[in-house]
């Protein structure tokens, strides 16, 4: 290994542990902001004002944990591909799938199906933790164990599947054109996205959960009215059976053309009001007319093609540098994979920020359009609030946790947006007035 390789790495391990460093320093300040600023809650609820409650310390202890849990996959998302480079690991694995299969293809699935597998087992702990015994330990969930694995298997199966496919897709593009392959890539990425996002709803979903007509039909008349007020057209409302999952609430937008749908939990409809759940459903309805989704599509793939372009520019720099240190020196070897993989969580986990300060930006537009077509004020914070604080969620978190992992506005923020948003009350223009009738 030159010289260059060996300091680079040294640099990348010393960010890594400051980063952890100041995420942990300023979750400790945010608490103690948290338990200093919301103490005034029921005196103000005893004025008839909507407020957000002083967090438990249950939810302070749960956030952390999930803090904790965070940068533990972080960690582990990046120490796995390591492991299979710098241990030669990687390279005993293409010649296993090179022994099995002269069709570079079928080598290419047979190698990344048994890497995926690895990388799941190597996750499990934290995985089983995070997803079964902490939301089971502060009551927000109601799964069973039986369907917590058979959820597991599915998704292990359907990743392996559609990895295995997307995985030939750059090796092809770098055989056959090394120079521009991430240009080629991030293009391609678009209309990938958009028949993921075209299939999820109907065939994808579905695998886990059961999706049903809206089974309140007054609400469903009241939520179709309230899309009768806007341009929005051929929109289908789904409920979907989460409760036998979570205790959670949730509502989201998705499909694209004749796939597009508002789809509600079953725990939403069961634990918010009429009002609240046509805010709700508002918020999503923002999300469609506003194009956020055909958006976010385009967004994806440009930011693709920047960091295609940087795990080019880097692997290329570090296959000249390790001095063969991995078994192999070129990035079309399909003991490459990790290195490609490694790459690609570093530079995702860099474009975070960017990309969540994007998403959050649609998320208070998407709260904006809500308030103009309801003008429900109440309604909408007193959604928010059951929404986040059934689900332990504070009303802030760190600094540095919130810019790497909200892709939503803080919970603060979105409560005193719908308390002060009030433009009609001015007799002030609204901004998306033109998706209102």
């Amino acid at each position: 290994m030159k010289k260059e390789f060996v300091i680079s790495i040294m640099v990348f391990i010393c960010f890594m542990v400051a980063f952890i460093f100041s995420v942990k320093i300023t979750e400790t300040q945010n608490n103690i902001y948290i338990r200093q600023n919301y103490i005034q809650a029921a005196e103000m609820r005893e004025n008839n004002k909507l407020a957000i409650d002083a967090p438990s310390e249950k939810a302070l202890e749960y956030q952390q944990k999930k803090v904790n849990i965070w940068l533990s996959g972080i960690v582990l998302s990046m120490l796995v591909p390591a492991l299979f480079l710098f241990t030669r690991l990687s390279v005993v694995l293409r010649n296993w799938a090179q022994s099995k299969s002269r069709f570079a293809i079928i080598v290419l699935i047979l190698y990344f199906s048994v890497y995926y597998l690895i990388n799941a087992i190597i996750s499990l702990p934290l995985d089983y933790y995070s997803g079964f015994v902490l939301k089971h330990a502060y009551g927000l969930s109601n799964q069973s164990i039986v369907k917590w694995v058979q959820d597991l298997l599915k998704g292990l199966i359907l990743t392996i599947a559609a990895g295995s496919v997307f995985i030939c897709i750059p090796y092809i593009l770098i055989k056959r054109s090394p120079k521009y392959w991430w240009l080629h890539m991030g293009i391609l990425l678009i209309p990938v996205i958009f028949f993921v996002t075209l299939i999820t709803p109907v065939y994808i979903d579905p695998i886990f959960n059961k999706y049903q007509n809206l089974q309140d039909k007054k609400l469903e008349e009241k939520i179709y009215q309230l899309v009768d007020k806007t341009y929005m057209k051929d929109v289908k409302l789904f409920q979907v059976n989460k409760s036998e999952d979570t205790k959670e609430m949730n509502a989201y937008m998705t499909g694209v053309l004749n796939t597009k749908r508002i789809v509600l939990w079953d725990t939403t409809v069961k634990n918010l009001t009429e009002g609240e759940t046509l805010s709700v459903v508002a918020h999503e309805m923002g999300h469609y007319l506003m194009g956020h989704v055909w958006k976010a599509i385009i967004f994806g793939g440009i930011v693709s093609i920047f960091i295609f372009y940087l795990v080019n520019k880097s692997a290329l720099w570090i296959l000249d540098k390790s001095g063969g240190i991995f078994g192999f020196n070129k990035l079309q070897d399909i003991a490459a994979v990790p290195l490609i993989i490694l790459l690609l969580t570093v530079y995702t986990f860099a474009a975070s920020p960017f990309i969540n300060y994007y998403a959050r930006y649609t998320e208070r537009e998407a709260d904006r359009f809500e308030l103009e077509l309801t003008r429900d004020n109440e309604a909408s914070m007193s959604s928010m609030i059951k929404l986040h604080e059934k689900s332990l969620i504070l009303p802030r978190p760190g600094l540095v946790y919130e810019l790497w992992n909200y892709d939503h506005p803080t919970f603060e923020e979105r409560v005193n947006f719908a308390d002060k948003y009030r433009p009609w009350e001015k007799n002030e223009s609204i901004k998306y007035g033109k998706y209102i009738k």
